[in-house]
Parts: C-alpha cells; structure tokens; sequence
C-alpha cells in the first residue's frame, strides 16, 4: 500500500517531493509508534476498538494533519464521528429496507454488519474496497425510488458533474420515508470552489464545498437538515473527532 501511495505521488508530484514526503512518514509513524509502546493510552477508536496514546499523522503533499487515523482500521475523524452518530442517534441496527453505500470505508465496516434487516448494496465507481456493484454515481442503474437509505460520504468531490449526481441520488430515494446521509469534507465559509481537473488539488478532488452545498442539494429536490456528531468535550478529546457538519437528505 505504502508503495502505491508512493508511485502515484512521484508521478503527480516527481521522485524527489515524493521520497521526502515518503521519509516524512516513516519518521512520524516511527514517533508514533513509540509513543504508544511507551506511553499510557489516552485515544481510542471507537470503530475498531483501538486504543493507544496517539492517532496516526495523514500526510500528503502540501497538507498534513497530526493524530488524526487509526492503525488499526484507518479511521479518520470523520467516520468516527458518523459511526458513533449511526450507531447511536441514528440506531442502523434497527434499520431494515434497502440501503445503497457508496465508496465503502473499512472504518465502518463492522457498523453495517450490525442491521441484518438491512440489504446492502455495496457501490462504487472501480472495482476496490468491499464493492458488490460497479456503478456511477452520476448515471445509477436503478429504478426510481428503490433505495430506504443512502450513503455518500466523500463521493460528491470526486465526480465531475456533483449536480448531476445530486438528482441521480433524488430519483432512486424512497420520497418521503428514504433517507439520504451525506458529507462531503470540511465545509467553507465560502462558496464551493471547482477545479480544472482532479490533480490541482491535493486529495484528488475536483471541488471544495462551500456554505452553498446546501442550497446546491435544495436545487436537485433534497430537503435538508444539517446535524453534527453530539458528543462531550471529553470524549471529543477521547475519540480524536473534530466538529464537521453532515447532511441528512430527504426527497422532496
């Protein structure tokens, strides 16, 4: 895996900013790594059950975040706040009907496990992860109003057509009863910004949302209620989450 990640930044980036970052990482994950041998436990993932004295550094090129993935299933702050919401607030154990995920995180694996009334569809665009379907988000072979829950976390940054992909998701949502869970990165005080092709941005992304994403899910027929992860301070501290919005869609 390792190796891959460092193909593919030599040949967006060149060799010699892809070793650095390469050396970059095995010397944070060396420290972090000691830390948690030495050091007492004071984070834990609670999609995994982990627990050590500090997360893992993510490291890219021109961006960083230190304590913030999990060793043991890659989690970042983001899905261990959806996981805890899901499991909680949301109750998908009791959930049942059908349910189409989109690009399906390891983190969340055990999660969607736990609802055996629930027929999971299991999406994405290339045959990695745990897929079961090769599909576009932005041209879905569904009928209309098939699906009682959807999940797109991290998907709408990707396509090249986010509005397109937008009404795809409306039209196979159940109205009224269908759920559509949905997020889409840390989002702006500005206005979403695009760009030219994936590789100008540092994740791969072809946009960063801004405080218009709700309004753009409005315009496709989405009715739309913005929630966070509810937790205390201490178990923010606990678990590694920061505070970032999601979005829980209806078909209008």
């Amino acid at each position: 895996m390792i190796l891959a990640w460092y193909r593919q930044n030599s040949a967006e980036f060149g060799r010699l900013v892809a070793t650095s970052l390469l050396l970059r990482v095995i010397w944070r994950r060396s420290f972090v790594n000691s830390c948690n041998a030495l050091l007492p436990a004071r984070v834990e993932c609670p999609c995994c059950g982990w627990s050590g004295n500090r997360f893992l550094d993510y490291i890219e090129a021109g961006y960083s975040i230190r304590n913030i993935e999990c060793p043991q299933c890659g989690s970042h702050s983001r899905h261990r706040a959806l996981f805890l919401w899901l499991r909680n607030d949301f109750q998908i154990a009791q959930k049942s009907g059908a349910a189409l995920i989109f690009a399906p995180e390891r983190a969340l694996a055990t999660l969607w496990s736990s609802a055996p009334n629930l027929r999971k569809f299991k999406i994405d665009i290339e045959p990695v992860r745990d897929v079961e379907m090769l599909a576009d988000v932005m041209s879905l072979p569904f009928a209309d109003e098939v699906a009682d829950l959807i999940w797109c976390h991290h998907v709408l940054e990707q396509v090249p057509d986010d509005r397109r992909a937008m009404r795809e998701l409306r039209r196979v949502l159940k109205k009224q009863t269908g759920q559509l869970i949905l997020s889409a990165g840390p989002v702006a005080k500005s206005l979403t910004r695009e760009f030219a092709n994936a590789g100008q941005h540092f994740s791969g992304n072809r946009r960063s949302y801004g405080m218009d994403l709700p309004r753009r899910l409005g315009e496709a027929g989405l009715e739309v209620t913005q929630l966070y992860c509810e937790i205390s301070e201490q178990d923010s501290r606990r678990y590694g989450i920061l505070k970032e919005p999601f979005f829980l869609c209806r078909k209008v």
